[in-house]
This record gives C-alpha cells, structure tokens and sequence, in this order.
C-alpha cells in the first residue's frame, strides 16, 4: 500500500533531504466506524523532503492512491463559503479566458460545484474524479464527470471525443498527484493553444508565515510554490504567465499556465520567486528552522489544553477537517483532553477521527452538551465560525487556534 519515491517528482534529482516528520500517522480522510476501534489502523510514515536542486518540499512515502481517493468523504458542497469564492473563480475564468460555448474540464472536480457555475453560462463541461461516490453525486447533478484518475493517456482519450480544452481546472489536487511529469504530458496535449490551465493549491509560504503545518498529510504529496512549478512545466513546452495569491484553506497560490508564448508573463511570476527567495526556499536551513517551530508549537499546545483541563474545561474540537487529524495525530491529542469533534458535513457524523478516535457528533449533539473551549481544528474557516457561533462566545466560550508560533486563545 506504500511505495518510496527515490527521487524528486519535478526534476529527477535524488538530493532529497528530510527536515520534518511528524511520525507514523493513518490516512487523514480515513475515518472508522465505532464498531471497528479495536481493528488494525493503517499508519505510514509522514515525513518531508526538500529537494536540493529544484526546491520542492514533498513527501517521499506514497500511500496507494486507490486507498486514498476511490471512496472519498470530502463534499465540496457541504463547505463554508466554498460557493462564493468558487463563483467568484468561474466568473474571473469565464471574464478573462472565456468565449461562448468554450470547453471547460476540471481535475478532481469532486461533486461538480465549480463547473456547474460554467454550465449554466453555456459552456462545455467535464469532470474528472477518481472517487466513485462522489462521481456519482456529481452526475446526478447534471455535471458530466469521468470517474478515473487523470493522465496522460485520459487526456488522450478525452482530447480525440469531447476536443481540447480552453481551460482546465485543478483546485486542491496539483498537490496530491504523485506523477507530476505525467500530470504535465497530459495538460499539454489536452489544452488548446490559447487555452488556460489554472491550479489553486496551498502555498508553501503560508507554512513559513503562518506555521501551517497540518496541511501536510498523505494526501498532500507536494507543498507548492512557483519556483517548482516553473521548472516542472517549463520542461513540457508550458508556461507559468501569472499568479494569484487567495485568502482559501489559509493563503493558496492561483497558478495560471498556457503553452510557451501564448500569453504574456504578467509580473506577479518574479515577484512571488523573489518572495520565495526571500523566505529561504532555497536554502535547508529555513527547512531546519520551520521544523524546530514545530515541534514548539507541538508543545505549547499540549501545554494549554492540560492546563485548561487542570482548570477543569472541558474541551471539543470544532469540525474534524483532514488537517485536524495531523494535528490530533502529531500531538497525541485524543480523549483523555478532547472530548467530541463537532462537524457540520453529515459523511464525517458518527465515525472516528482516524488515529485519535474522537467520536465526530453533529450540531445537536454538540449543542446539547457543549464544551467550554473549542479547538479550532478547521481554523481556515475562522471569520465565519466566529460569526455563526456569536451565542456560543457571548456565554463565555473560547475558540483556541492550533497552529502558529504561539497558541491563541480567543
């Protein structure tokens, strides 16, 4: 179920060094039944590697994409906000790229809430998405999605029956393809000439401003920046000609791409390298200091939440997000301090989060039992959760945010 990469899947240099592991952890999305506790949990080794020649911080240990994706629990839809900010994509896509009826196809498209807003301007749309159920719900929906992995050899298939693309779409899932040289193949046969490949993806920066270090798990197998990404296209006769930085899942990178010369290269390109260079993207040692500001913030929250239990708190998790279980797992954080995960995507209700096993209960059972302090797991979605859960503060309650140099309590 595990394969390890021996070198690095941008540029083929095996000058991998590891300065970061956050220990043996199962899959973030794998949440168990209660019936199963006492079962054996998959756990792999979650450690990360800075590549020397080409600067990509990734994972070496690849998790089965099968285990991973086939049976996804992740719905879009069921997100805070999501549809906003994703209207607001299609219409800037549609604004700038766009003419009548053009083609639009998305990568890991997931239950079709992207694409739908190009469908219903009359565009063209496909999906692409590995995972049967939620390909499934997408279809029943009206959005049209081949249930498969993307590559080269789809993009093929995809390009002689439906056309080429004017743009292509991949949010949230650049990071989670282990074949970047295949991923590359396949954008440059799939797109048209004047066509747009637009990725969104964390940006590595935001770890190194903001500590975010529970974006890395198994699923993540890359942590993006531009520089990287230059090298990888420019290998495959495409070009990186803007970028955007968006406030999403914390500071994400928008990376817009076309074949060599087809666009002009807009400023933002040298100016996030340079910024990247600036942080140290280039040199281990960054990588070295970002790890020891981990494990501090390790540390300093274990050092609140036993406090706060010595006070005689009692504390929940809010949502029960992928990145919360690498927080939860890192941390050891499991019911001895944490006593229930409130989460509002009805998938996740009445599982265990994976390793930690905190029982995941609704909003009904959380408000009929609420906690004092809640650890703000799904932290990306702070402004919005502070809003929705103004009764729940105006009584006294607490919000404690589990990342970051120091841990804040609001």
């Amino acid at each position: 179920m595990i394969t390890t990469n021996s070198s690095c899947r941008i540029c083929k240099s095996s000058q991998l060094r590891k300065f970061l592991s956050l220990g043996d952890q199962p899959p973030a999305n794998r949440f168990i039944e209660k019936k199963d506790i006492d079962a054996p949990e998959p756990q792999y080794p979650l450690d990360v590697y800075w590549c020397a020649n080409c600067h990509l911080a990734q994972l070496r240990d690849i998790v089965d994409k099968q285990e991973l994706f086939e049976n996804y629990i992740y719905f879009s839809s069921g997100m805070p906000k999501l549809s906003d900010h994703f209207r607001n994509y299609a219409e800037d896509i549609m604004r700038r790229f766009l003419r009548p009826g053009d083609f639009v196809i998305e990568l890991a498209s997931n239950d079709g809430i992207l694409l739908k807003f190009f469908k219903d301007r009359g565009h063209r749309i496909l999906g692409v998405d590995p995972a049967k159920n939620i390909a499934s719900k997408a279809q029943s929906l009206g959005v049209a999605t081949i249930c498969d992995f993307f590559s080269e050899d789809l993009a093929e298939k995809i390009a002689k029956s439906e056309g080429k693309a004017a743009a292509i779409l991949a949010n949230n899932v650049v990071a989670h393809i282990n074949d970047h040289h295949d991923l590359a193949k396949g954008i440059a046969k799939l797109l048209d000439e004047r066509g747009v490949f637009v990725l969104e993806a964390p940006y590595l920066v935001d770890m190194f401003e903001n500590l975010t270090y529970d974006t890395i798990y198994h699923e993540h197998l890359s942590y993006l920046a531009v520089h990287p990404l230059k090298t990888l296209f420019e290998q495959f006769g495409l070009e990186i000609f803007d970028v955007e930085i968006h406030p999403v899942q914390g500071q994400s990178i928008r990376v817009f791409t076309g074949k060599k010369g087809a666009h002009e290269v807009a400023p933002s390109v040298a100016a996030c390298i340079e910024r990247e260079h600036q942080l140290g993207f280039d040199a281990f040692e960054s990588y070295q200091k970002l790890a020891e500001r981990v494990t501090a913030s390790k540390k300093k929250l274990i050092e609140t939440l036993r406090e706060l239990k010595r006070q005689g708190k009692r504390i929940a998790a809010y949502g029960a997000p992928a990145k919360g279980n690498t927080v939860l797992n890192f941390c050891k954080i499991g019911t001895d301090l944490v006593d229930y995960a409130l989460e509002d995507l009805p998938s996740k209700h009445a599982l265990l989060t994976p390793g930690m096993h905190l029982p995941v209960v609704d909003r009904k059972t959380a408000e009929s039992n609420p906690p004092d302090v809640y650890l703000l797991l799904a932290w990306n979605y702070l402004k919005p959760i502070l809003a929705k859960e103004e009764v729940f503060r105006s009584r006294g309650g607490k919000f404690i945010l589990p990342i970051g140099d120091e841990i804040t309590i609001l």
